[in-house]
């Protein structure tokens, strides 16, 4: 039953660490902090919507990878999508549930408990978000050719991830302690360049069997999307007023669509 005073009860008393998900007026899973909505990431994913898939999203499928605690899982739902969460740690996904739970959202929001490397669905999405995942790979190379498959044809990818720097790059980069030098080498048949990152496994939103990542340069990224069967790409910019390039180089961050026709 939705907004029932049990259900309240269990969603004030939880730990959210990472999502502001608003539940009803003046209450949210994390006070005080922002409302997901309103996070220029978040605003990026419903331009991106509205933009590329002008027809509307009624009816059309989406997956949330590693969703953590449903906030962005929400949002498409919200948008209109029937979506389902992946996540592989289980008080987040017990969170994750509390949300659906609390809207009554069963019949078009669902979650299942997965590594996204194993996850294998038996059918492909229309629309896929994969935004804050890929950076925490060993081998995001190989998980782009993954979302590939993952995508419907005439469907669209979200890819929002870190990147790594240039070496002119890095002085200004906020992770540089953390990054090694730039590498080549060949995945998926393409050469493509990477710098590794020392994750910090005790952190509640780090890596999953492996204590270091990888992330591809920019081209990389490009490169293997189209690789993977998208037929466009497109980086998405305008989110953080002037000086947004200074931004996301210190952040090393980048947004991307990609498209694959019908």
């Amino acid at each position: 039953m939705p907004n029932d005073p049990q259900t309240e009860a269990r969603l004030r008393a939880a730990k959210f660490v990472a999502h502001n998900i608003p539940l009803a007026p003046g209450f949210s899973t994390r006070p005080g902090e922002p409302l997901i909505g309103e996070s220029p990431r978040t605003q990026a994913i419903h331009d991106a919507l509205r933009l590329f898939m002008p027809g509307g999203v009624q009816g059309k499928t989406a997956v949330d990878l590693g969703c953590l605690e449903g906030g962005l899982t929400y949002e498409l739902w919200q948008a209109g999508l029937d979506v389902l969460g992946v996540e592989v740690r289980e008080d987040n996904l017990e969170r994750c549930r509390l949300v659906r739970e609390w809207f009554g959202a069963h019949e078009r929001m669902d979650f299942v408990q997965a590594d996204v490397r194993q996850f294998q669905p038996a059918r492909a999405f229309d629309v896929v978000l994969c935004s804050g995942l890929l950076y925490h790979l060993d081998d995001p190379a190989a998980y782009i050719g993954q979302l590939g498959g993952l995508t419907a044809p005439g469907g669209l990818l979200y890819l929002d991830t870190h990147v790594a720097p240039e070496d002119v790059e890095m002085a200004e980069c906020e992770y540089r302690d953390y990054l090694s030098p730039l590498k080549t080498g060949e995945r998926n048949g393409l050469p493509v360049r990477w710098r590794e990152y020392a994750e910090d496994v005790t952190q509640a939103e780090s890596s999953i069997g492996n204590t270091v990542s990888l992330w591809l340069d920019v081209a990389s990224h490009v490169d293997l999307l189209l690789h993977a069967g998208f037929d466009r790409v497109f980086e998405m910019h305008g989110y953080f007023g002037p000086r947004e390039m200074a931004l996301k180089r210190r952040y090393a961050r980048r947004y991307w669509v990609a498209l694959k026709h019908a």
